[in-house]
């Protein structure tokens, strides 16, 4: 297909725009900006490129594809961005085979392309360019443009576009690997609970939000019962699995704004903001209570595996780090030495009862 004179002029303009639009993906991809953050201007870019009215990604993840969409802005009407999930279906499969630059005139419907691309124009009007995001062999989902219908697709515009797809998928595996990195080192590599490091941070930081809002927040310090006599049979792989175990009960019993860090080797400390150490005590007693339940590999012969917990609350039992890990200490303690599987407040003489 011959280049026209007006997709000859587009080149320099279009290419310093590729360029510059995947030096700032670079840079959000090591600022840890979300997803869609670092999809909207590689979709505009593209929006640009061929003169499309909208333009979405859909990127394969393990619970289900999702889609970014972004419509251009029209008017006083700034653009739109969208992230949600979308179901599998033949359709999501059909253009994720798409490998190089497609355009579907009449291939699809009306619905079908609102629902890729979030825009109301009839499918007779208007025709959908499509190209598989890959890294080397990998398929990491699918990136498409909305265009007018009876507009001129030269070899300049879909090499362009091939362009920013093949850059895209780079750019998509790079910021995945960003991801996964940054994970690994705030997370505990045997049970996926925060780390250590992870933990200290983040009770500076609810301090420092309770303290400005006159707020409170409470901690749990769990400690796993009846492990050294456990490990002393079964051995330490054995023993690992179960403090791995522990932490899947626990994180299961937890609110999504909860925090569950590996404190020590079979000790967890659990972060509840905007928790009282009643509505503390209560979450505490609901995983002493799962953890009791589970059938661990191998406890009838050692004893049953247990937890016990101590719990201290910001401000009325510390305003340090120091004095609110100390406190939930002594109230572990306490609980430990009455009998185990107990939950203890702190400056309590007696364990937690629920009512």
């Amino acid at each position: 297909m011959a280049k026209s004179k007006k997709g000859q002029k587009l080149l320099p303009g279009n290419l310093d725009l590729v360029f510059s639009t995947f030096i700032e993906v670079s840079g959000l991809i090591t600022t840890g900006a979300s997803m869609s953050r670092i999809m909207t201007p590689i979709l505009a870019c593209v929006c640009s490129v061929m003169s499309g009215s909208a333009a979405f990604a859909i990127l394969g993840e393990k619970e289900g594809p999702v889609r970014i969409s972004y419509t251009c802005p029209t008017g006083k009407k700034r653009p739109l961005v969208r992230e949600d999930r979308l179901r599998r279906s033949a359709l999501v499969n059909r253009l994720c085979e798409k490998r190089g630059p497609t355009r579907m005139t009449g291939a699809i419907t009306s619905k079908q392309l609102e629902r890729l691309a979030g825009t109301n124009g009839s499918a007779g009007s208007q025709a959908l360019t499509v190209a598989s995001l890959r890294y080397q062999n990998s398929l990491l989902g699918t990136l498409g443009v909305v265009t007018p219908r009876g507009q001129e697709s030269d070899d300049l515009r879909m090499g362009l576009f091939e362009l920013l797809v093949r850059e895209a998928g780079i750019a998509l595996k790079n910021a995945r690997e960003f991801e996964r990195t940054q994970t690994l080192s705030i997370t505990d590599g045997l049970t996926g609970a925060y780390n250590y490091r992870f933990l200290i941070d983040a009770l500076r930081t609810e301090i420092g939000r309770s303290e400005r809002f006159a707020d409170q927040f409470s901690i749990i310090m769990l400690d796993v019962d009846g492990l050294k006599e456990y490990n002393d049979v079964h051995g330490h792989l054995r023993g690992s699995e179960v403090i791995r175990n522990v932490a899947q009960i626990a994180s299961d019993k937890l609110r999504s704004i909860d925090m569950l860090c590996k404190y020590g080797g079979d000790e967890f400390m659990v972060i509840l903001p905007r928790t009282s150490k009643e509505g503390a005590a209560n979450a505490a007693e609901r995983i002493r209570e799962a953890i009791d339940r589970y059938a661990f590999v191998g406890q009838k012969i050692t004893g049953n595996i247990t937890a016990s917990m101590g719990i201290a609350s910001y401000p009325e039992d510390g305003r340090t780090v120091e004095e609110l890990i100390a406190n939930s200490d002594k109230a572990l303690y306490r609980a430990k030495r009455r009998g185990r599987n107990l939950v203890w407040l702190s400056g309590k003489r007696k364990p937690f009862s629920p009512v």
